[in-house]
């Protein structure tokens, strides 16, 4: 009898055993199928093709280039003035053209720091050049291009008159993008010291878990709506997207299924759309339907041809466009010359909007740049910059 017990004690802890690997092994299956669902359901961030990503790539070069040479010529980063940053398109591309004027102490020469900045983009290895506008011992004006587009503007001048106005205390509003598909990351965010704005996508697996997890934390919550893009459905902005094949009855159905995701948002911004943004019929139809509901809409400003800022002011609704892509380049240095342009913008005209999203590096970005976002600008939420 006893031996019987015995046999039958070993075959249920043989059973068990079995029950407990077939139970880890099912764990790591379902584990490894939700990491390989997020991969497969993420959404690219913008709507870039790859022809303007590797453009945006060599701009970042061209930035190196300039920040580097200003670095070897001892010229101080408060000395470097990013007066603007202007969306444009041109033959397929979307990039941002960037006009940046630096005051040259009088002890240093403006020919030779003109020099020396030349120099160091000449030798990048992409298909750069650099035309002469001016040239003199008080001024050096540099118009670059990669290939025939226009990217930057370079203004070295000697710093004898007064400095441009800089405001004191200036207003930046940054928003989050593309929230939806990793709560852990968006929790992280949410962590920071910063009264960051929160950009969430309908139809995802945690819209309405983070969009929640916000509003408890006092944050400011929007909705990223999906819009159509010109490459579309080659790029698929995901479910809720509004097309400009949509008729007005359809436009509004759509919206308002989008809207309903986020019921307590305060405002929208558009995910991509460079092809929706452009029509300002159909955006006539969206805004109209945000203003009925005392919601404000920020242009994202994927197209350089986006009427929706022009049209939402012409109706008197609450609006503003985005400044800054924080985030198109993911190097460190692409990522610091990008918040050092939002910071400059705010400087000089009081108020900017930055727009990042959810990738590790921009949470690091963010972390390095907290305590000088904190002490030397206002962080409010987006919905205080609106006109």
């Amino acid at each position: 009898m006893a031996g019987s017990r015995n046999e039958k004690k070993g075959k249920l802890s043989l059973a068990l055993v079995g029950l407990g690997l077939a139970a880890v092994i099912v764990a790591l299956l379902i584990g490894y199928v939700s990491r390989s669902d997020r991969k497969r359901l993420s959404l690219p961030f913008e709507e870039f093709s790859a022809s303007s990503q590797r453009l945006a790539r060599d701009i970042c070069l061209i930035d190196k280039a300039i920040s580097d040479g200003f670095y070897t010529m001892g010229i101080p980063q408060e000395k470097i003035h990013f007066v603007s940053v202007l969306p444009r398109q041109k033959l397929g591309y979307n990039w941002d053209f960037n006009s940046v004027e630096a005051r040259i102490p009088g002890r240093q020469s403006v020919l030779k720091t003109g020099r020396e900045i030349r120099s160091r983009i000449s030798n990048l290895k992409i298909p750069v050049q650099i035309k002469i506008e001016r040239e003199s011992d008080n001024e050096v004006v540099y118009n670059i291009y990669r290939n025939s587009l226009h990217t930057h503007k370079l203004k070295i001048i000697v710093d004898r008159h007064q400095a441009p106005h800089r405001v004191s205390c200036p207003k930046i509003g940054i928003i989050i993008d593309d929230l939806g598909y990793d709560s852990s990351l968006a929790s992280a965010f949410m962590k920071l010291d910063l009264p960051l704005t929160f950009s969430v996508l309908p139809f995802t697996p945690y819209t309405r878990l983070i969009a929640q997890e916000a509003r408890k934390g006092g944050r400011e919550i929007m909705l990223h709506l999906p819009l159509e893009p010109i490459r579309y459905p080659g790029i698929n902005p995901g479910d809720g997207v509004l097309l400009v094949s949509m008729d007005r009855e359809m436009i509004l159905e759509v919206l308002e299924r989008d809207l309903s995701q986020i019921p307590f948002a305060s405002g929208v911004n558009n995910h991509m759309g460079s092809r929706f943004t452009e029509s300002e019929e159909k955006m006539m139809i969206v805004l109209a339907e945000l203003k009925r509901r005392g919601l404000y809409f920020i242009d994202s400003k994927t197209t350089a041809k986006s009427v929706a800022y022009r049209v939402a002011k012409k109706m008197d609704l609450r609006t503003a466009s985005r400044d800054i892509f924080l985030d198109n380049g993911l190097s460190e240095h692409a990522l610091k010359i990008q918040m050092e342009r939002l910071l400059s913008l705010s400087r000089h005209r009081g108020r900017a909007i930055g727009i990042g999203h959810p990738h590790k590096e921009t949470l690091k970005l963010l972390k390095r740049y907290q305590a000088t976002l904190n002490n030397e600008t206002e962080i409010v939420p987006v919905s205080n910059l609106v006109n």
